[in-house]
């Protein structure tokens, strides 16, 4: 049994929490010390005092949690003891880490270091354990650590006799890699999650915000009459600044979604991505808890897709875009990867649709928005009162197009759900994932006999699916599904 040793926070710990301190107080600096550098109000000199005194206590508070906070791992456990006058000891078990993520901003990189992130699975503020700061070599450690641990939980070794000799350690496994994002990929991904328009949102927003401490009044009206005299202007201002959106967007995509690789051995799937800011994100494949596919309205027009993988833990606060495949794949190249990468999961294309009663319950359920909007309307802008006409049919398009392309598929195995009007979901899960379920019946739908699903699959947060308007038979089978799947798990 290896002795574990108390070790301090990497020296550069402090240094992070400094530029973290700076990056968040920037507007504040900006404000109180130069625009407000020579103003005598004892408002805003109070301001200075007060701000100054935080930064004096923050910087303080910096090299005393560094002086004073370590951290400790064994082949069994990682415990970190934390706090400054109030000490605080922490113990996770190696085993219960369920996934681990690697990020490597700018500043790690120029000083050759990393962070690391293990996520338990739990909820709460001391749901994952965090290393901002560390080596390499010590990160490498921490996940071979993690690794062990797990393997030894997974395969507890058996009592050999002495003469039988020792026990040979297993081959490691081999990382194929099954997806690289090209130049191709790259473009694509700029236009269709449409950052190339960013920078106009963000021109509107510095134009308000330097309008609330300059007067731009005047210089943008004297702006605005020079283009009205020269109108042949504005096309090649126009192309000029859509080239500098998208050249933009494209260095933004690039940036995130640069070097984007997807890989898998037997028992991990790993996904790396960045370029000035890499992250590397593994989730074990058996802690998979379901696969959803989305399609919002403009991938569903190119024919594109997203596909997430839904764990019991969630790491950082990226986690949506760190647990997903890339998020700009052909629908095609979205459903051959799962079905690579996690060979147990079956996605099917043939799912059942909901009866026509299901069509009625939809058109005749209330449509309280709508009402709620007729009604502003109607007291508040009364000239607008047509516009209740083709909101309407807009609820009544929408309801069809649900109707439409909402299916469900239940087998011995699995619950795949399909719902969504314009843009689509598709959620796959195992039945022993599933940890709660409810059969529910409406009045409405008591009249029509059917019934609506709720089940929820562990995760953070917790995912709660519901599929509405099946029939009474279909509910009646999703219970005992549920019921019967103890027989099931082995």
């Amino acid at each position: 049994m290896m002795e574990a040793e108390r070790q301090q926070f990497h020296f550069s710990w402090p240094l992070f929490q400094l530029v973290s301190l700076v990056k968040g107080s920037v507007f504040v600096i900006f404000y109180l010390f130069i625009l407000k550098a020579g103003s005598n109000s004892a408002f805003i000199l109070a301001l200075k005092g007060l701000f100054i005194a935080f930064l004096v206590f923050s910087v303080i508070k910096i090299f005393l949690n560094w002086i004073y906070n370590r951290y400790e791992i064994s082949e069994t456990t990682v415990t970190l003891y934390l706090g400054i006058f109030v000490k605080n000891q922490r113990n996770v078990e190696l085993k219960r880490i369920q996934n681990v993520q690697q990020t490597t901003n700018f500043l790690h990189r120029l000083l050759k270091l990393t962070s690391l992130t293990l996520e338990t699975g739990t909820a709460g503020e001391e749901a994952a354990v965090k290393f901002p700061v560390l080596s390499h070599a010590e990160a490498d450690r921490i996940k071979g650590l993690v690794e062990e641990a797990k393997r030894v939980h997974a395969e507890p070794l058996k009592s050999i006799a002495d003469e039988e000799g020792p026990v040979p350690s297993p081959p490691l496994p081999e990382r194929q890699i099954y997806f690289t994002a090209g130049m191709k990929d790259l473009v694509k991904a700029a236009f269709t999650s449409l950052s190339m328009f960013a920078i106009f949102p963000i021109l509107f927003s510095l134009y308000f915000q330097f309008d609330d401490f300059f007067n731009l009044d005047e210089t943008s009206q004297s702006v605005f009459a020079f283009f009205a005299s020269r109108l042949w202007l504005l096309v090649p201002v126009f192309l000029a600044a859509l080239l500098l959106s998208a050249i933009i967007g494209f260095i933004t995509t690039y940036s995130k979604y640069g070097k984007f690789v997807i890989s898998a051995d037997e028992n991990r799937i790993y996904i790396r991505k960045g370029v000035f800011t890499e992250t590397q994100f593994s989730i074990r494949k058996d802690k998979v808890q379901a696969v959803k596919i989305e399609q919002p309205v403009l991938k569903r027009l190119l024919g594109m897709a997203e596909v997430k993988l839904i764990s019991a833990g969630s790491v950082g606060n990226d986690d949506n875009e760190i647990n997903s495949l890339f998020p700009f794949l052909p629908a095609n190249e979205a459903y051959r990867l799962v079905e690579e990468l996690l060979p147990q999961y079956e996605i099917s294309s043939s799912m059942h649709a909901l009866p026509k009663s299901a069509l009625w319950i939809r058109l005749l359920r209330p449509y309280y928005f709508w009402i709620a909007a007729t009604i502003a309307l109607a007291v508040f802008k009364m000239e607008w009162l047509w516009l209740s006409a083709p909101l309407f049919v807009i609820f009544i398009v929408a309801r069809l197009l649900e109707y439409r392309y909402t299916r469900y598929r239940l087998t011995e195995r699995f619950i795949q759900i399909r719902t969504g009007a314009f843009s689509a979901t598709t959620l796959l899960t195992k039945r022993v994932k599933v940890q709660e379920i409810e059969v529910t019946h409406s009045w409405l739908q008591r009249k029509f006999g059917a019934s609506s699903l709720h089940f929820h699959i562990r995760s953070k947060p917790l995912l709660a699916t519901e599929l509405k308007d099946v029939p009474r038979e279909t509910g009646a089978q999703f219970y005992h599904w549920f019921k019967d799947r103890t027989h099931f798990v082995k």
